[in-house]
């Protein structure tokens, strides 16, 4: 039986339309004008710069990597950085051959990853517009474009960037009553980006268990092999 209203669920999960809509477009619009209008990264975000430059520049060249010189004192992953270089690298390599700077490649990572952030962000509202309407999905949109701080950050290659990617498809997983998939997705993010997202499995794991969509022992067994994959 909970095998049915899984796949219940996971088909209705992909029921909306996949395609984006205008709101989509305006809040990529934002925040490819975020990335134009201040092109160069922080402190915080050297890190995963360096690393989507090594990987994209240097390759299978790993003793070129900064991060075998400079290693810093907590360890850091390398995932969200190859999944940015990889979707990145034809682009890369375009601008290579017409020689342009090494900046239009930091402009193409940035770019990616903002919109690896929205396309979580517009399966969590299209779950919203199943669940709500459309009206409800429009205003939430309307919500993120109107605010700085999120359209601002979206393509910034800091760790709880890559987690907010993740988190906003646990949060379109948990809308859409797959709480498996949603659990999976907020212990991957936990152990790989943020250890503080322990914070958001606790209520939602919680719920799930008051709610009965999980057994305490099923839950336990997700999270367990999951975080053993994700530090694996």
């Amino acid at each position: 039986m909970a095998s049915l209203l899984s796949l219940k669920a996971g088909s209705r999960f992909w029921s909306g339309k996949i395609m984006l809509d205008r709101w989509d477009m305006l809040l990529m619009a934002i925040a490819a004008f975020h990335v134009f209008l201040a092109p160069y990264t922080k402190v915080e975000e050297s890190f995963n710069v360096q690393a989507i430059h090594d990987i994209l520049y240097h390759r299978h060249h790993l003793e070129k990597y900064d991060h075998f010189e400079f290693p810093g004192v907590v360890p850091r992953t390398f995932i969200g950085a190859l999944i940015v270089s990889l979707l990145s690298s034809p682009f890369v390599a375009a601008i290579n051959l017409i020689k342009l700077p090494k900046l239009y490649a930091l402009l193409i990572a940035r770019l990616i990853l903002g919109g690896i952030v929205l396309s979580g962000l517009h399966l969590f509202r299209l779950q919203v517009r199943l669940k709500f309407g459309q009206q409800v999905s429009n205003l939430f949109a309307i919500m993120i474009a109107l605010q700085f701080h999120l359209l601002f950050y979206c393509s910034r290659p800091l760790p709880n960037i890559f987690a907010l990617a993740v988190v906003n498809l646990a949060y379109a997983f948990w809308m859409s009553g797959l709480p498996s998939a949603t659990l999976k997705c907020l212990v991957f993010a936990m152990a790989v980006f943020r250890c503080d997202i322990v914070l958001l499995i606790c209520p939602i794991g919680l719920h799930f268990l008051l709610s009965r969509q999980v057994t305490l022992w099923s839950a336990v067994r997700c999270c367990a092999i999951t975080a053993l994959l994700s530090i694996g």
